[in-house]
């Protein structure tokens, strides 16, 4: 007990979900006409490049994948239940 260790394990799945939710984008207006709620918007420039630039954060599977949580300190050993 008191030291520190990385644990491992896989995400909780989330389906695919949009940018609100995967990554905190905003939204655009509700009223006015507006026909943007929870598009994306502009994924780029125009002619120039001419193409998305990679790393673009866009909508698709959240969760779901392996993720570390560093640095936790272990409170208590049980070894009957190898835990």
């Amino acid at each position: 007990a008191g030291q520190l260790i990385n644990v491992t394990g896989k995400s909780n799945g989330k389906g695919f979900s949009g940018l609100q939710k995967r990554h905190n984008f905003t939204r655009g207006p509700m009223t006015h006409g507006s026909k943007n709620h929870r598009a994306p918007g502009s994924i780029g420039m125009g002619t120039t490049p001419g193409r998305v630039l990679p790393g673009k954060k866009m909508a698709g599977q959240l969760g779901n994948k392996v993720t570390n949580i560093k640095k936790l300190k272990i409170i208590q050993v049980n070894n009957d239940e190898n835990i």
